[in-house]
């Protein structure tokens, strides 16, 4: 016997302040005639921070950029006939510009609601558990992405110095795809190690936003090697409030760089980042991403 394959979809609170009042966004879908979070279904091999920004678009008409996450919801769903499991990813959303909404099938109305009466307007108790949990990670001060270099030719296949070695045509193409999410995040400031298979990971971005990318040879595996003690103090330099940083290194250095900057360390596959939030009253919340 068979069954569907988990639905994946994925959204936001999107909010904005004015004056003294937080406002969210709700949507109205006809077809239910409920009052929901905009979110949406991911199309095939689409990136969940994309998707949730693409939906949120479609819907309500706002560009946005993501801020932490807000959890998750999973309840059945009908599928092909039969039932699946739909698996909805949440984070908090801030609209980048004022888009135009167009009433359509999927959603007639939006409305920009204060948090307590959005509360109450909401059909479902589990979009209230996502409303409620925006109050614990805003405001941010300042965000860190950190990311490890794309695939990167083998050093077997590659005569050069090392620090020349370019990326693999795979490299490449995350690079690309990469591009779009740190855009997604908001990036506004990119850090690299001064090899080359760094500075290509995130050039990409750099040139879509036309920012300058800052080369940091005491984070590349020849500077680290030659002194690790360099990496001290870093942590200041790159949690800038009010920014979101990007910072793009090599698997030896990354445990030791995720320790100074007060993250926990794990393990890097190429292309793969984490996304830190420190917010106003000093947690951090993280969040890991395997490649584009």
């Amino acid at each position: 016997m068979s069954f569907p394959a988990t639905v994946i979809a994925a959204g936001g609170v999107v909010w904005r302040e004015r004056g003294d009042t937080r406002q969210v966004l709700l949507v109205h879908r006809p077809r239910y005639d409920d009052w929901s979070l905009p979110k949406g279904k991911l199309t095939a091999h689409e990136h969940v921070l994309l998707g949730a920004q693409r939906e949120i678009e479609e819907e309500t008409g706002q560009r946005v950029v993501f801020g932490p996450p807000l959890g998750t919801q999973r309840y059945p769903v009908r599928k092909n006939g039969g039932t699946a499991e739909k698996l909805v990813h949440y984070w908090s959303a801030v609209p980048v510009d004022d888009g135009a909404f167009e009433p359509n099938d999927e959603v007639d109305q939006i409305s920009w609601l204060a948090v307590d009466k959005a509360r109450g307007k909401l059909s479902y108790p589990r979009d209230v558990d996502i409303l409620d949990a925006l109050e614990h990670v805003v405001p941010v001060v300042a965000t860190v992405i950190v990311v490890r270099h794309a695939d990167a030719v083998k050093r077997k296949d590659w005569d050069g110095k090392d620090t020349l070695r370019p990326l693999s045509s795979t490299g490449t193409a995350v690079a690309e795809r990469l591009s779009d999410v740190l855009q997604a995040l908001g990036a506004n400031r990119i850090i690299s190690s001064d090899a080359e298979r760094c500075v290509a990971t995130v050039a990409p971005y750099a040139a879509s936003i036309e920012r300058h990318i800052h080369l940091w040879p005491e984070i590349s595996e020849r500077g680290y090697d030659a002194n690790p003690d360099r990496l001290r103090g870093l942590a200041d330099r790159v949690w800038r409030p009010g920014k979101v940083t990007v910072v793009c290194s090599h698997r030896p250095v990354l445990p030791a760089l995720s320790r100074e900057l007060g993250l926990k360390v794990g393990k890097f596959a190429t292309g793969s980042f984490l996304v830190a939030h420190r917010l106003e009253d000093g947690r951090v919340v993280t969040e890991r991403f395997s490649a584009p």
